[in-house]
């Protein structure tokens, strides 16, 4: 196994993360990661995704957004406008380091929704989608967000620590994000605890209605971060499932 740190530069910003691969792999992943998340994901979700991946020959590419994580930026300057401009980097990114080949993106939580758009944007460069609890409804989190949080003034709020930008909900105001994923016709998977707070599994269901080849699986009893040895496990044989299959 081999793990390589990576730097991709988006409109001025560094963005940081790690390439890890192997002498077998033939395929790619390009890894979205949450709200507040960042490459390794909550509890090592992504790592442990990224390791077991290479038992199907997938490679696995993880960044942070700008404002997270080692990414250049601040939070307060994150919003979803640039979340999908550094998303849509990532995969022209993973794309050319895949040979000019089409990729695998996996999204978590927002980044679910992120990874949601990529496959309307980005779609000549995707052959597959999994949607980790995927956030259909973000804007309304965003709204409830700024509604239950300590104001700093009227630009931002204090959510446990991060400073949240009023522009995040702004630019989440109009977008429909389920538009347009009806025309991405190549297979997708979306994965869902059935406990989950975060991302209720009637809002996830809503990608499964628009996708016109996806699969939904429930991992019974599984909180948003999967954060029992037992639903990691299910959750990693479902994904590894998916991936074995053409």
């Amino acid at each position: 196994m081999k793990i390589e740190y990576r730097e991709l530069t988006v409109n001025n910003y560094v963005l940081r993360g790690f390439l890890t691969s192997d002498d077998n792999c033939k395929d790619l992943c390009v890894y979205l990661h949450g709200y507040t998340g960042h490459k390794n994901e909550h509890n090592f979700l992504f790592k442990q995704l990224s390791y077991r991946f290479l038992e199907v020959g997938v490679a696995s590419l993880r960044f942070d957004y700008r404002g997270s994580g080692d990414s250049d930026g601040t939070f307060d300057e994150q919003n979803f406008d640039t979340v999908l401009e550094d998303a849509c980097a990532m995969v022209k990114e993973g794309y050319k380091l895949n040979h000019n080949q089409k990729v695998i993106v996996l999204g978590f939580s927002m980044g679910g929704a992120a990874a949601g758009r990529m496959s309307v944007m980005m779609k000549d460069y995707i052959k597959k989608v999994v949607l980790i609890s995927p956030a259909a409804m973000l804007a309304r989190s965003l709204k409830n967000a700024f509604i239950y949080n300590p104001a700093i003034d009227d630009k931002y709020v204090d959510l446990g620590g991060y400073l949240l930008n009023v522009k995040f909900r702004e630019t989440l105001k109009d977008l429909d994000m389920l538009e347009g994923c009806e025309n991405f016709t190549d297979p997708v998977l979306i994965v869902q605890g059935s406990a989950d707070q975060a991302v209720f599994p009637l809002d996830s269901f809503e990608f499964k209605k628009k996708y016109p080849n996806c699969e939904y699986r429930l991992v019974i009893g599984a909180p948003h971060g999967y954060s029992k040895i037992e639903y990691r496990k299910q959750l990693q044989e479902i994904i590894l499932d998916f991936l074995r299959r053409k």
